[in-house]
């Protein structure tokens, strides 16, 4: 009897990933497909879950045909994406993914009515922002929409809308939970009753928290026929997209840490007690008893592309670019960048800080241009990591690193330099597809749980970048520039229309 399969879909806002594994971590079938979301106004951005759901079903087909002996599937998933549905489970209108900043109003006279920003954070665990207090989303959806909010039986998120499709049945993770604004993170497994009384929600109309890699049901013969899974395969809940990484790299221990690098990136860390950083993002981990820290900037990679496409159109390929910046020596000739071409995220968390390069001479060439946008990418990365260590103490010697970004070796050793740490990047893009899969192997018994050693590690050639100390003085003389520049002009950037 061959060994049973495992399936991981990693539901993001660009894409959908499903990815079929042999339990002993080997990779067997994968396929892709595009998801589109929708801007209807500045600020504004709608995700059409119908056609989401089609996406869905094209990648199941793709990887499933033919194949026997799955035996579980789990869910991976941008967070938060709000999702109201009717009593009969169909959605109410399009979901409203992270992105999305109309709630910001909302989320603001929340945290006012829990004392101020300090308040908010010390009691949930996060800075009162949308892509952290969802809620805040509802709140604008029964304020401005009432037509939608009357018909709105139950809120839920992107792995509540999956697991309904799948199963018929509606829940939520603590990690997903984490990003509502109506727990606290540091007990994620509960609706706090201060929060959603505040927030004027009736917890009657939230998904029951369930752990990521517990069963949510068993896929109905409804969604067998649409995406060619085997009826009642079991569906694990499911969780975030980086809870999911993190899982798959096998992070347990405080001070674990991994990247995830694309157009955005995430410095993650893990927490054994709920001890936050306001620069951070928290949530709940899969494992029970641990947190995770995530430092996450916007437009890192974003910034890369941005050169490419908007700026230096004759660099036609990433390839074209970096062997430009390798003409300019590390330091970039005294060119430095700030990488906020859409605000920032952590550490300065302003959604009105603007892109600088600062230092442009007579002398200064294209390839000084470009290689500062590479090194100042790494100087923000840079910033999250010291802020990780003043805060917790973390010291890292090796760090994994996942996503798309990993291509680029000279992005990577410049981080690797200005850090002072091992990158380790991974060559399997879909570690959240991983995490997923362990989830729904755990949901269907192959697996005993979140903690089993039998938990094969995620199978991947890898690539190793050691920090080279020639680089070292003047990586630290231009970092302490970065480090004071964006205090200097922050008046600056908000004058700008």
């Amino acid at each position: 009897m061959s060994s049973p399969l495992i399936v991981g879909l990693d539901a993001g806002t660009s894409s959908v990933k499903a990815c079929v594994f042999q339990v002993s971590g080997e990779p067997i079938r994968q396929a892709e497909a595009e998801v589109a979301i929708s801007a209807p106004r500045a600020g504004w951005v709608d995700l059409d879950l119908d056609l989401y759901w089609q996406s869905v079903t094209k990648v199941f087909r793709r990887v499933t045909d033919g194949l026997e002996g799955i035996a579980g599937l789990g869910l991976s998933v941008t967070s938060p994406t709000t999702v109201l549905f009717t009593k009969d489970g169909r959605v109410v209108r399009p979901g409203i993914p992270y992105l999305d900043n109309r709630g910001f109003n909302e989320v603001a006279d929340l945290s006012a009515a829990l004392g101020g920003v300090t308040a908010f954070q010390d009691y949930v665990g996060n800075r009162p922002i949308p892509s952290t207090c969802s809620v805040g989303t509802v709140r604008w959806i029964k304020r401005e929409e009432r037509e939608s909010w009357e018909r709105t039986a139950k809120i839920g998120f992107l792995n509540t809308f999956l697991a309904e499709k799948l199963t018929g049945e509606l829940s939520v993770d603590p990690t997903t939970a984490s990003y509502s604004g109506l727990v606290r993170v540091s007990m994620p497994d509960r609706w706090d009753e201060r929060l959603t009384d505040l927030a004027g929600i009736l917890v009657h109309r939230l998904p029951p928290i369930r752990s990521p890699y517990m069963c949510a049901g068993a896929v109905t013969k409804q969604a067998a026929g649409e995406t060619g899974l085997p009826s009642g395969l079991p569906v694990a809940v499911g969780c975030a997209d980086t809870a999911a990484a993190g899982f798959a790299l096998g992070l347990k221990q405080r001070g674990d840490a991994f990247e995830s690098a694309g157009t955005s990136d995430v410095l993650t860390f893990c927490l054994e007690e709920p001890e936050f950083h306001p620069a951070f993002l928290n949530r709940a981990h899969v494992l029970p008893g641990r947190w995770l820290a995530h430092g996450a900037m916007s437009t890192a990679g974003g910034a890369i592309n941005w050169l490419r496409r908007q700026i230096f159109h004759e660099l036609a390929t990433p390839a074209d670019l970096e062997r430009e910046a390798e003409k300019s020596p590390p330091g970039a000739n005294g060119v430095v960048f700030l990488p906020y071409l859409a605000g920032e995220r952590s550490p300065i968390f302003d959604p009105s800080a603007r892109g600088l390069w600062l230092g442009l001479r007579l002398g200064t060439e294209r390839a000084d241009l470009i290689r500062a946008v590479y090194e100042g990418v790494a100087f923000g990365l840079r910033q999250i990591y010291e802020r990780a260590k003043a805060r917790w103490g973390f010291e890292l010697s090796c760090l994994p690193c996942v996503g798309g970004a990993t291509q680029s070796r000279l992005g990577l050793q410049v981080r690797a330099d200005v850090l002072g740490v091992t990158y380790k990047a991974l060559a399997f893009q879909n570690a959240a597809a991983y995490g997923a899969a362990l989830l729904g192997g755990i949901a269907g018994g192959v697996f005993r749980g979140p903690l089993d050693p039998n938990l094969p590690p995620l199978r991947s050639t890898v690539q190793i970048f050691t920090p080279r100390q020639r680089n070292r003085v003047v990586y630290d003389t231009m970092f302490s520039v970065f480090d004071g520049l964006y205090p200097r002009v922050k008046e600056a950037m908000h004058a700008l229309p």
